[in-house]
């Protein structure tokens, strides 16, 4: 058995996951993963793509199932246990997937509100970043961590509100996905770098050391883009904000209907209310890049 932490979840698990955070064996399960054999309900097509393998989605009666075809099949219960029914002998293949969107449906089924996010520790506050593929969302995180300010989360950020309303991220697990030309950009040192099985040429930064544990009040989330005809800089409107929130939800869409796309609109709006919400052409250059992100730390001290 390992022992893990992330999400602020103690995870207990079969298999081995070396991307997150060590936990204590003495605490209680808040996750159990478990392997076994899934028997596959009806199956739909989703927009998740992960090493350019496109997830399909199903579900029974309180179990969500992720099927990923020849990696591995997943099967969320409760909130509190994941079945992983693994295809291939690679553990860090599949960990990959575990940690990704498999866990993402324990998230969602424990009532956190997802987002296909990048967050950091700027201060004392969150910030995410979110944006279409290409945008920018990992590099402008490394950006930040070069500049001094700690990683939240990776790709995946769950947002939690306290008994007063307040809206805090929890941390993740200590690792940021970055590409090669974003290592060379920002001058990372390699020798702190390791390949990933997401693609080529992609490497991850693991902060092991201070990882943050505790939850981080919210305070900015940015949409970042590319484009030259768009404003470099826009508020989004509150009316704006859930459209804006469902383009990047990071589960199968499959899972927003009836009350739970009800209770998303809310969650987004409450994010309206009580975070900065805009849009960011992302600066071009690494040079412009790191002049915004000093700027912007210094600004935020």
């Amino acid at each position: 058995m390992h022992y893990y932490k992330a999400f602020g979840l103690n995870v207990f698990s079969e298999i081995p996951l070396p991307e997150l955070s060590e936990g204590d064996p003495a605490t209680s399960p808040d996750l159990q993963i478990k392997t076994a054999t899934i028997e596959l309900p009806d199956l739909s097509k989703t927009q998740v793509y992960r090493r350019g393998i496109r997830a399909l989605f199903g579900k029974n009666a309180g179990e969500l199932v992720l099927h990923w075809p020849g990696i591995a099949t997943f099967k969320a219960i409760g909130g509190n246990e994941l079945v992983v029914n693994p295809f291939v002998e690679d553990p860090n293949l599949v960990s990959l997937f575990t940690v990704s969107e498999a866990i993402g449906l324990i998230l969602f089924q424990r009532g956190l509100f997802l987002l296909h996010a990048s967050a950091v520790l700027v201060g004392e506050e969150a910030w995410c970043f979110m944006g279409t593929p290409g945008a920018g969302k990992s590099t402008t995180a490394a950006a930040f961590i070069k500049a001094g300010c700690r990683l939240l989360s990776d790709d995946l950020t769950a947002i939690q509100t306290a008994e007063n309303g307040t809206l805090s991220v929890l941390p993740a697990y200590p690792q940021l996905k970055i590409w090669d030309k974003t290592v060379a950009g920002l001058q990372y040192d390699r020798g702190n770098l390791e390949p990933v099985s997401e693609g080529v040429n992609k490497f991850s930064f693991q902060p092991k050391t201070n990882f943050p544990d505790k939850p981080v009040p919210l305070t900015k989330i940015i949409f970042l883009h590319r484009a030259r005809n768009r404003a470099a800089l826009q508020q989004v409107s509150v009316s704006e904000t859930p459209g804006e929130m469902i383009r990047n939800f990071p589960l199968p869409m499959q899972l927003l209907t009836g009350d739970v796309l009800k209770t998303h609109f809310l969650q987004s709006m409450k994010c309206a209310a009580q975070v900065e919400v805009i849009k960011k052409r992302r600066p071009e250059g690494f040079d412009l890049l790191e002049k915004w992100v000093q700027e912007s730390v210094i600004h935020s001290v």
